[in-house]
């Protein structure tokens, strides 16, 4: 219990017993109090209220008697952790009322100090509950439009490949191709995407997943991928258009240079650029096609690729050192 005579440690100066308390009880959060021994030693009316329970029954770690089986291990190693570091903390869990039904909350903690004397930690708790059931609908929209998404492609894929099958030319069985193949790359970036949900899309998990995909479906796993990443965070229309560029770098390096292994390095660059650089041991692009504005994927290849660099304001640079080089330098 808190006991105060006049102005003490962790009470603004001039504010009593009475003042606090009604600070404390009336706030429209859960607060709560430990000690240095990591015993919460104080909850406020809002807590008691919650879970129906006392002060003293919530004492120590009878407060973590009222977290969900499934969160308990991660809600008290996360504060064990934070509180032997004396660091802060946010972790969400679920709390049970005292009718028994679990709500999520977030809880975020912190040292306080007295004389420059760690004396403890105070948190707060939020109901999300919420914010976590939006979160959850959300994401069963974005699986159901995911899979819509999937199938539609697989329809048009199933369409050209009849299509191709039934052409007379080689000329139109290889365009044919070639729009199967960057329909399966879109598909694959839009799979790759989807595993994101926080706004941003990190380049070092995100275009080593497409690539190896992609290398799958176009070599039927004959060829690897070799790759070195750093963490890269970008939003997901740039993320969508980079996908898309190494999904043609990767299909052209399979198509045109017959290689095995495919090489990837995603890394920091200055403080505000990144670069993306694929590699393949090939036979490399022509002199002609380096000064000519022609890739070994063909003018139009070489076009998308460099209309999807524009709209994520990077350049392009292609050379040949034993095989296919290309950077990609883009602002993040």
């Amino acid at each position: 219990m808190i006991k105060t005579e006049g102005p003490k440690d962790g009470q603004p100066d001039g504010m009593g017993e009475r003042e606090f308390r009604e600070l404390a009880d009336n706030a429209p959060v859960m607060i709560w109090r430990s000690g240095t021994d990591k015993l919460c030693d104080w909850f406020n009316k809002p807590w008691q209220d919650y879970v129906g329970k006392t002060l003293e029954q919530l004492f120590g770690y009878g407060w973590a008697e009222d977290v969900h089986p499934d969160d308990f291990d991660r809600c008290v190693a996360t504060y064990n952790d934070a509180f032997d570091a004396r660091e802060s903390f946010t972790m969400p869990y679920r709390l049970r009322g005292r009718d028994g039904v679990y709500r999520w909350f977030l809880d975020n903690g912190a040292p306080f100090f007295r004389n420059g004397e760690f004396a403890g930690y105070f948190g707060s708790c939020v109901d999300i509950t919420e914010q976590r059931e939006l979160e959850e609908h959300q994401r069963v929209l974005l699986a159901e439009l995911n899979h819509r998404v999937k199938n539609n492609l697989q329809l048009i894929i199933a369409f050209l490949q009849l299509s191709k099958n039934r052409a007379s030319g080689e000329e139109a069985k290889t365009l044919l191709q070639g729009a199967i193949s960057r329909i399966h790359g879109v598909g694959a970036v839009q799979n790759e995407l989807h595993k994101f949900t926080s706004g941003t899309v990190d380049l070092a998990d995100y275009l080593p997943n497409l690539a190896r995909n992609v290398l799958r479906i176009e070599s039927g796993e004959t060829a690897t991928l070799v790759s070195e990443a750093q963490t890269v965070k970008v939003p997901f229309q740039i993320a969508s258009n980079l996908g898309l560029i190494i999904n043609e770098l990767v299909i052209n390096a399979i198509k045109h240079g017959g290689v095995n292994r495919v090489n990837l390095i995603v890394r920091q660059l200055e403080p505000g650029m990144a670069e993306i650089y694929v590699a393949d041991q090939g036979p490399g692009f022509s002199e002609a096609d380096l000064h000519s504005n022609a890739s070994r994927g063909g003018a139009k290849g070489m076009e998308l690729i460099d209309a999807l660099a524009r709209s994520c304001k990077a350049t392009v640079t292609r050379s040949t050192d034993n095989g296919a080089k290309v950077s990609i330098c883009f602002p993040c």
